[in-house]
Order: C-alpha cells, then sequence, then structure tokens
C-alpha cells in the first residue's frame, strides 16, 4: 500500500477516533450523532474517491438510511431506539463495505448476504494491529529498532491485562481493593477518569473504524507485500525476538499477582486483622469465583505462549526464551498459590454456612484443577505430550467421582453435624430435604432429637412419611436401589423380599 493511501487511513482513524469521542460520548447525545455521520461521509467519502479497490462507489448511499438513523437522537427525547439503532448502524457500515468491495450476493436466492453482514462485523478485529505495525515500519529496521518497537508492542498489550487483573483482584478481595484504591489515589485525583474513559472509548471505537475501511484495501495491499518480498528476494523474520512482547506481557501480570499474593498471605493466611471491621466469612465469599476464573486464564495464557513460541523457547533457547519459561513457572507457582487461596476461602465460608452442592463440586474441581496444574508446570518444561488429551483425562476422573461419591449424603452430615454440635445455630432444613434420598440418613439424625428445634423435627417427620408413600410401593427388583432402600429401611419401612 502507497505512503498517501496509508496517511489517509491513519487520518481517518484518528478523526473518526476524536469525532467519537467529542460528539458521542456525551451525557445526552443528541443532534451531535448526525453531525458525526456527516464527518463519517466526508472522511470516507474522501478516502475512497477514484480508489480502484473501491468496486462500486454506491456504498456511500448506504449512509442515507445511516444519517436517517442519527436524527433520531436530535428529533425524538425518547432513548427507546438508543441501542437498536446503534446495533443497526454498525451493521449498515459493514454493508457498506461489502457493497463496497463488491461481497454482497443480495441478488442470490439465499441468506449468504445476512451471514457475510454478521461475519464483516467481526473481521475488523483482526486488523487492530495494522497502525502499530505501520508504526514500526517507519523506524529503521535493525535489530535495536526491532527491539524496541516489540518493548512498546508488549507494553501496549501488558496495560489493559493490567487494569483488567486489578478490577478481577480487586473484587476478588477488598484488602487488596483497598490497598489499590489508596496507592493509586493520588493518580485518580490528578486525572479525570471519565474523561480517561470516554478518550479510550473513544480510541477503540476510532480503531474499529479504521479497521473497517481497510478491508476495502487490505487484498492489494498483502498481494503488493507478496510481491515485493519475492521481487527482494527476502525472507520472513524469525519470530526469535517475538518473545520480548510476551515476557513483557507476562512480568506485568506477575507483578499485579505478586502484589496480590503478599496480600493474601498477611490477611487470608497469617490472619492479620481486616480493615474497616470485615469479617473472615465475608472476607472469604468474596472473589471466590474471580480467582477461578483468573487462574483458568492463567493456563490459557501458558498454553497459548508453549504453543505460539514452542520453536523460539525450546529449540533456538535464546535468553528472552529462558526468561519466558521462567515467567511460565513462576505463573504456574502463582497460580498455585491462587487456587489454594480459593480452597482456603470456600473453607472459611463453609465453616460459617455449612455444605452446599455447588460448595462440595468447587472444592473437587480445584482438587483436579489442581492434578492439572502441576500436569502444566510438567508441559512447560518438557513439552512432549498432549496437554489437551491429559485434561481430558483429568475431566472425565472428576465426572467419574462425582458419580460415585455421594454428595447429598456429605452435604446432608456436615450441616447436621454443624448443627448438632452447636457450630452453628441454625439449619436449613428445607434445602437438606430438597436434596435426594441420598441425605436421608442424615437427616433422620434430627429426627426426635432434642438438641433440634421443634419445626425442624416436625419437618423432619413430614420429610420420611412422605418417603413411605413414595418408595415403599416398589417392590419390583428392578426398580431396586441403595438409597432408596436405606431410607425405607430406617424408616422401618421396609418389606424383605
Amino acid at each position: 500500500m502507497e505512503k498517501s493511501m496509508k496517511i489517509k487511513l491513519s487520518a481517518y482513524g484518528l478523526i473518526s477516533a476524536a469525532g467519537f469521542t467529542y460528539l458521542m460520548l456525551v451525557d445526552y447525545p443528541g443532534i451531535s450523532v448526525a453531525v458525526y455521520a456527516v464527518l463519517q461521509f466526508v472522511s470516507i467519502f474522501y478516502v475512497t474517491r477514484n480508489r480502484e479497490e473501491v468496486k462500486n462507489a454506491k456504498a456511500l448511499y448506504m449512509f442515507v438510511p445511516i444519517f436517517i438513523l442519527s436524527l433520531n437522537y436530535y428529533i425524538s427525547g425518547s432513548f427507546l431506539w438508543a441501542l437498536p439503532n446503534m446495533l443497526c448502524i454498525l451493521l449498515l457500515y459493514s454493508s457498506m463495505i461489502l457493497i463496497m468491495t463488491d461481497n454482497f450476493p443480495i441478488r442470490e436466492l439465499s441468506l449468504k448476504f445476512i451471514f457475510n453482514i454478521l461475519e464483516h462485523v467481526f473481521v475488523p478485529l483482526k486488523n487492530f494491529s495494522v497502525p502499530f505495525k505501520w508504526i514500526g515500519s517507519y523506524t529503521r529496521d535493525d535489530d535495536k529498532r526491532q527491539l524496541h518497537r516489540r518493548i512498546w508492542l508488549g507494553i501496549l498489550i501488558s496495560l489493559p491485562c493490567v487494569i483488567f487483573l486489578l478490577m478481577m483482584l480487586s473484587s476478588a478481595d477488598m484488602v487488596f481493593s483497598s490497598k489499590v484504591d489508596s496507592t493509586l489515589g493520588w493518580f485518580f485525583d490528578a486525572l479525570n477518569i471519565d474523561y480517561m474513559f470516554r478518550a479510550a472509548f473513544g480510541a477503540l471505537a476510532g480503531l474499529y473504524l479504521f479497521s473497517l475501511l481497510y478491508i476495502v484495501f487490505e487484498v492489494k495491499n498483502e498481494a503488493a507485500e507478496k510481491n515485493k518480498l519475492i521481487m527482494l528476494n527476502e525472507v520472513p523474520r524469525p519470530m526469535s525476538k517475538d518473545t520480548v512482547v510476551i515476557n513483557i506481557l507476562m512480568f506485568s501480570i506477575l507483578t499485579v499477582y505478586t502484589l496480590f499474593i503478599f496480600i493474601q498471605f498477611k490477611y487470608l493466611f497469617a490472619g492479620s486483622s481486616l480493615p474497616d471491621n470485615m469479617n473472615y466469612s465475608e472476607y472469604a465469599r468474596r472473589g471466590f469465583f474471580e480467582l477461578i476464573f483468573l487462574s483458568i486464564l492463567n493456563v490459557g495464557l501458558i498454553l497459548m505462549t508453549v504453543y505460539l513460541f514452542k520453536e523460539n523457547i525450546y529449540v533456538n533457547k535464546d535468553k528472552w526464551s529462558t526468561v519466558t519459561k521462567i515467567c511460565m513457572m513462576y505463573l504456574c507457582a502463582v497460580t498455585f498459590i491462587m487456587l489454594v487461596s480459593s480452597f482456603y476461602r470456600m473453607y472459611l465460608y463453609d465453616q460459617e454456612y455449612g455444605f452446599t452442592r455447588l460448595r462440595v463440586l468447587v472444592y473437587g474441581f480445584l482438587i483436579f484443577e489442581t492434578a492439572g496444574l502441576f500436569m502444566t508446570l510438567l508441559f512447560v518444561n518438557k513439552p512432549r505430550f498432549n496437554i489437551v488429551a491429559v485434561y481430558t483425562l483429568i475431566g472425565l476422573c472428576y465426572y467419574l467421582c462425582l458419580n460415585v461419591i455421594p454428595i447429598d449424603y456429605v452435604i446432608a452430615k456436615r450441616n447436621v453435624d454443624m448443627y448438632l454440635t452447636h457450630e452453628t445455630k441454625s439449619i436449613d432444613i428445607d434445602y437438606l430435604m430438597s436434596l435426594s434420598v441420598d441425605a436421608a440418613p442424615q437427616i433422620w439424625r434430627l429426627k426426635d432429637n432434642m438438641d433440634a428445634d421443634i419445626m425442624t423435627r416436625y419437618k423432619t417427620d413430614q420429610y420420611f412419611e412422605n418417603i413411605r408413600e413414595q418408595y415403599a410401593d416398589r417392590d419390583d427388583w428392578r426398580s431396586s436401589n441403595y438409597a432408596v432402600e436405606r431410607a425405607l429401611k430406617i424408616t422401618g419401612n421396609i418389606v424383605s423380599k
């Protein structure tokens, strides 16, 4: 692609980003939406006019319905159609690009054009890296410049990941959240967070619109680059230095995780006093599933790194590859501590409230996820086996265990034990009775037990009366069931066969 076209597309992206931030991201958008539509039409007309890549210039007529939809924000005070209109405009943009590239089979008796429209809503995502590649191409093509470019790329990739981790971990741990808030307080006081959010969202919108319009020119661009390589008899550069990007990403993530782990050891494991009058059950309840989600993401990041950089890490074995391998091993260790934290949080919580099916299932999942993490660590050191097959086997083992362990029995036993030993003041008898008949032997312990309150004993009597009525007539051997027979036996209503 010629330099002038790159400048035009880049200018379009910047104008789209600035215009979206200023005109669209206002508290109550009105005429500014129509103004932004006109700005888009003028910009796209300027970029695409007299270009041979544009197969059908009539595509710009799509701005007629786009403009009409944008006028709704001005002529109507209702927000009923605000979001649907935005989605419709997005589809119209996708249709416009398809018409420009003559890939809009509207004349065919099929639904293909609908799928093409939906597909091209997401196609621009793969072009998000194009402007950054252009920026890198302006620098001198030597090793030092290439290294600097990858370092900056790693930083750009790491920033949203760090922000995401801070949000997730802050949600997962209230102490960590308070520490993050106090540490970054001065920064938030100095900057307008609302403006930063709008600028970031506007930049994302500009990048998307740039990537959408780039589709019109990318086919020729790829062919030209391919011909250029053939003419110059060049060979594409190896990815040996690409490990710099993943190293920066992992280092950023691990820095946040290290701070989080420090909080865990200080407040969760070491038992330091919690701020703001927090109690440990509340502290443990918050963020449990976020930690599990992040642990799964960590394993996914490790597998992705091994898959993408396997040759660089285990064949070339340069200095950056060694750092990558160390980071992956450290990430495994961090993930293990997160699993321990999750397990301990669940333990603190069920010490207060007892077992439920979900909590028992989570306990089992954590155990088998730990086994999977151990195999991941082995895979990082020697990726000579199919880790996906190993995960499948571990998952199968987990599922089989769920089938052979009487979970409802375990739940009932735990909750009844806590109630009768006065570890808890009450028991959710309605929940226990909603479990399967596996729980009957443990619920029987509450019947006629003077340590149980009168309402619990009454509900227990009704529970076993229902069991007698429901199962007593099952005398067919084909319906034989151990749990049912055990429940009938303890009620004294079983019939010997």
